[in-house]
């Protein structure tokens, strides 16, 4: 094992398939399961508001560690199977450089479509929640925070599904170079 230099491969691209589809699912479900909870309108909207900003508060400190993971060891293995192309485990490349750009694209998406999403929803969320404990929750303000919110709320739940969308790719890819044998 130890001449081959991709011995490495297998294990991490187990562990790159497994926690890509464990990122995958979570976040994606979020849409579906998670969210009809917080858009619930019998639910005053502040009340939801603060049920949002902890999911999304708990949501960076989850999936970005895992996405991290996926986007190097696709990497990692897209450089050594690139370095070492006669190595058993070189025939990969074009699915680990498919699954590390598709991870990049998670990233590149969630930074710049998803993550001022969340900014808006927390500042929406408390702008709501400081109306309240001003007594100014029938007001016209108020009534303008929660249409904008609710407005928020319904574009990151069709936005996530794209994302979602990226990430089952890099998932496909990662488990389609897991089940190719090393010889």
């Amino acid at each position: 094992m130890a001449s081959n230099p991709l011995w490495f491969f297998a294990p991490l691209q187990i562990a790159t398939t497994v926690v890509a589809g464990v990122n995958a699912g979570a976040s994606s479900l979020q849409s579906p399961l998670t969210w009809p909870m917080l858009q619930d309108v019998d639910v005053p909207p502040h009340y939801t508001g603060r049920q949002t900003e902890q999911l999304l508060h708990c949501s960076e400190h989850i999936f970005p560690p895992l996405n991290a993971f996926c986007t190097l060891g696709n990497l990692v293995m897209t450089g050594f199977a690139y370095f070492h192309p006669t190595a058993p485990g070189s025939d990969k490349l074009s699915l680990t450089a498919l699954a590390a750009a598709l991870h990049i694209g998670t990233t590149a998406y969630t930074l710049g479509i998803m993550a001022p999403y969340n900014r808006r929803l927390v500042a929406l969320s408390k702008e709501m929640n400081r109306r309240v404990e001003k007594g100014e929750a029938e007001t016209e303000g108020q009534k303008k925070a929660v249409k904008a919110y609710r407005d928020a709320q319904t574009s990151w739940k069709k936005l996530n599904y794209v994302r979602g969308v990226i990430m089952i790719g890099a998932t496909a890819a990662s488990a389609i170079a897991t089940s190719m044998s090393i010889v």
